[in-house]
């Protein structure tokens, strides 16, 4: 009956205790890659719904204004409209004090050039131009609404982006979980196989999360 020699038998166990062992620092080497990487993606997407918020605020502040900003171009228009007519019943009537008056209490100063306008139309025999069909003038007053609006709706894209990199960042965190979990997984198996097929998926994932990881912006 042939005997295996006690030399081959030693080197065998030799080189398996020392796969083993590979296999182990592997093991922790992807367990603490995928531990720091899920911290800082936790905190990164953290970062970003925080940031989120705050332009989420800052537009519905920014919203208001505009709100108010158009109410008082509204106003604005409505007055100027009104005042010009009373000055044209004025000038009908040529009541030159009247119109004195008007001019130096009531029309507002950036009316006034308008108003002389009107009154060289009105002296050459022209046609008015309508307050309400002036286009420069409708520009005019409308221009800061315009500009908030144009400021809320950049605020929200920016909010939008936000939000969709703190979703990313969730994303990238679920997979490093993953990739804890397969590295964890291969101390409680014992046939080598099992635990190559594991590491073999956590680094896998590992690296997919890292691609995902570079076209991401830091908050």
């Amino acid at each position: 009956m042939s005997r295996r020699p006690v030399g081959t038998k030693t080197t065998t166990t030799t080189m398996a205790s020392k796969g083993n062992r590979i296999i182990e620092v592997l093991a922790v080497v992807l367990l603490g890659i995928a531990t720091i990487g899920t911290a800082w993606c936790g905190y990164q997407a953290s970062r970003w719904n925080g940031r989120e918020g705050d332009l989420t605020r800052d537009s519905a502040i920014v919203q208001t204004e505009a709100a108010r900003l158009f109410g008082l171009a509204t106003q604005t228009v409505s007055y100027d409209s009104n005042i010009f007519a009373q000055y044209a019943q004025a000038a009908s009537a040529g009541d030159q004090g009247l119109m004195a008056l008007y001019r130096q209490s009531l029309v507002r100063p950036a009316m006034l050039p308008l108003l002389d306008q009107w009154e060289q139309q009105v002296r050459a025999g022209e046609a008015p131009t309508n307050l309400l069909q002036d286009k420069r003038y409708l520009a005019a007053q409308t221009e800061p609404y315009e500009a908030e609006v144009a400021k809320a709706g950049a605020i929200v894209v920016a909010s939008g982006e936000a939000g969709d990199h703190a979703d990313a960042y969730v994303l990238t965190t679920l997979l490093l979980a993953a990739a804890l979990f397969f590295s964890g997984l291969t101390t409680s198996f014992r046939v080598r196989l099992a635990r190559v097929m594991l590491l073999g998926a956590a680094s896998l994932t590992i690296a997919y999360a890292a691609s995902r990881l570079i076209d991401l912006p830091i908050a």
